[in-house]
């Protein structure tokens, strides 16, 4: 698989799982968000589980498997080893980021 085509897998998914997380939870997620950030995947995924809602855990095993996100009994204090790394070569690195935003209108 390409990864064109699996980013628009990971973005099909993500947008399965705010719909239903709307409908289910009234929680409205960040989808680019979550295909940048492993950490708030992770979380996302554990609110989606915490509502018990087979179709959200449908989609949660979907984006695990496409985001290779280990299961939440193997993090390790939240974080997996690769956000751990990514972590530490950021330290060492000068990163100018203009941020992060994003609103709803509904």
């Amino acid at each position: 698989m390409n990864i064109t085509a699996k980013k628009d897998d990971i973005f099909s998914v993500a947008t399965l799982l705010y719909a239903r997380l709307r409908k289910v939870n009234s929680r409205v997620i960040d989808v680019m968000y979550l295909m940048q950030d492993r950490s708030y995947a992770h979380h996302v995924v554990t609110l989606a589980l915490e509502t018990k809602d087979p179709e959200l855990a449908s989609y949660v095993e979907r984006l695990r498997a496409l985001l290779d996100l280990q299961d939440d009994r193997e993090l390790i204090n939240g974080e997996d080893q690769q956000i751990r790394l990514s972590k530490e070569n950021n330290a060492n690195k000068k990163v100018f980021d203009e941020g992060h935003v994003s609103f709803s209108l509904f």
